[in-house]
């Protein structure tokens, strides 16, 4: 019988493998680099590095499911959605919500990379939020926190500060694990727990292929009856497909008239509706990291601007930024943008030899 290795990735792409075996009835933390043998690995990827949402996604099949958990998530994304490498996790009996991951697609191929070196090749790495899918209370993995935020579990990074972490309202007096216990607690987990495995579509495990005349003879017919018989149900779901896109749009179109009858209807009512379904009303606090996500967008349409200082106060709900920029019309502009975004912004600037400087002051709206 193979033995089993459990191997903890690291957050960064050249960092280092953490690896624990089973032994006998317990599982032990080793410190070699192999060779290892024969063995089945299971590698665990760090939460702090991978996506987790959970959505609604109705859908037909697996190939819809992807594309409309990617258009579902696409604006909560910090890159571009090429390079990300998304996976689902299992269906729920009676419900439509589907976990979804998503990692960088150069880390996930780094961390093969070095598991390669290693001589290691995993069949499945599991994102360490698979396996507390159903927590309640945050758990302690040593150098990172996870926890749940709304229908999300997320991973945080215990070095940050005592401000940052409490932005994210995570734990302080965690006394921490000792090093590669964490390994085991994720391996005891991935025992009892059904993991999403990342390594699907490019990263999935390669087959060795049979060799032979007769292989390929058999193949080939497979092939030719799969063809047929795909290319109808093709045809088929096609025709389905579009008529009921052109029922849907139809009603889309009645019903938008209906609620608004003085209104031209929009070219695309889909994304016209989803703009309607993103507006909110103004809260009586702002959040730490829309506001400053807004202000970086603000400043990324301006050349020549950079922070120099940035300050929260989470109980006057303030947040404060000093801005170098080339001139006061960019500092105008600016506070438009934060305006426009739904914030109370004001600014005081003064001359500077090298441009600018403002101090601009973003408030909730009253």
């Amino acid at each position: 019988m193979k033995s089993v290795l459990y191997v903890a990735l690291p957050a960064a792409p050249d960092g280092q493998l953490q690896i624990a075996r089973e032994h006998g009835d317990r599982l032990e933390v080793i410190h070699h680099r192999g060779p290892f043998g024969a063995v089945d690995c299971i590698a665990f990827a760090p939460a702090t590095m991978v996506g987790h949402f959970r959505v609604s996604i109705p859908s037909r099949n697996e190939i819809e499911a992807s594309r409309a958990a990617l258009y579902a998530i696409e604006d909560e994304l910090a890159q571009p959605v090429e390079d990300i490498h998304l996976v689902l996790g299992p269906r729920s009996k009676g419900s439509s919500e589907r976990d979804i991951y998503v990692v960088d697609k150069q880390l996930m191929k780094s961390w093969l990379d070095l598991l390669s070196k290693a001589g290691l090749s995993p069949g499945r790495v599991f994102p360490e939020q698979c396996l507390f899918t159903d927590i309640e209370h945050p758990v302690d993995l040593g150098d990172r926190i996870i926890q749940r935020e709304g229908n999300r579990i997320v991973g945080i990074d215990a070095a940050l500060p005592k401000d940052a972490r409490d932005v994210f309202s995570a734990p302080s007096d965690m006394a921490g694990l000792e090093d590669g216990l964490h390994l085991i607690r994720l391996a005891e987990r991935s025992a009892t727990r059904t993991g999403t495995n990342l390594r699907t579509g490019i990263f999935s495990l390669p087959r060795n292929a049979k060799q032979g005349v007769s292989t390929w003879r058999k193949a080939a017919g497979i092939g030719i009856a799969a063809v047929s018989v795909w290319t109808g149900t093709l045809i088929l779901e096609a025709r389905n497909y579009n008529y009921a896109t052109e029922l849907l749009n139809k009603r889309a179109v009645e019903r938008y008239a209906a609620i608004f009858p003085a209104a031209a209807i929009p070219p695309d009512i889909d994304r016209e509706t989803r703009d309607m379904l993103a507006a909110v009303s103004a809260p009586d606090t702002i959040d730490f990291r829309i506001s400053v996500a807004t202000l970086y967008e603000a400043i990324a349409s301006r050349s020549g601007v950079s922070i120099t200082e940035l300050n929260f106060d989470a109980q006057t709900s303030r947040l404060t930024a000093a801005l170098n920029s080339p001139s006061q019309d960019d500092t105008s502009l600016i506070v438009a943008f934060l305006q426009s975004g739904g914030f109370q912004a004001a600014a005081t600037t003064s001359a500077q030899d090298t441009g600018t400087l403002t101090q601009i002051t973003l408030e909730p709206v009253p």
